[in-house]
């Protein structure tokens, strides 16, 4: 939770967060109500979204 916490204050990026941790975090957590699991959720969704981001601007530049 260090490390979902710094980089929702922006102290680290994407890069530096596990995904594979972030989801075993997720699965410990029985209320998807608690603020906890509101905050991995979102963490989750941002690495995400950066990681879909790169696969597209990786498909653009071989299709271009």
């Amino acid at each position: 939770m260090q490390q979902v916490n710094a980089f929702l204050q922006e102290k680290i990026s994407t890069a530096e967060l596990d995904i594979d941790q972030l989801i075993k975090l997720i699965q410990q957590h029985s209320s998807p109500d608690s603020v906890e699991y509101k905050l991995l959720e979102l963490t989750l969704n941002q690495v995400l979204a950066e990681y879909l981001r790169k696969a597209e601007s990786c498909i653009s530049g071989i299709h271009s």
